[in-house]
């Protein structure tokens, strides 16, 4: 029993706004959940794509430009 109307209703709003917050969380773990399995579908799509085109030849490293330090001279603060 509850001492009187204001005590009840308080108690009715905090059980309300607690599963409100349960629900919420459960969605979006729910949420979260469906992501990172989605995430890991594709990753395994990508691996197994990776694999049926068979292996690749590895690229040279000198086909990579290297970044242009010398070309542009460094101001000089006075």
């Amino acid at each position: 029993m509850f001492k009187n109307k204001r005590v009840l209703m308080e108690s009715i709003h905090k059980s309300k706004a607690e599963k409100a917050r349960e629900k919420t969380l459960s969605d979006q773990f729910e949420a979260k959940r469906a992501k990172s399995k989605a995430s890991c579908e594709r990753k395994i799509a990508r691996r197994e794509e990776r694999l049926a085109q068979g292996p690749r030849e590895p690229v040279a490293p000198a086909a990579v430009a290297p970044a242009p330090a010398a070309a542009a001279p460094m101001k000089s603060k006075k």
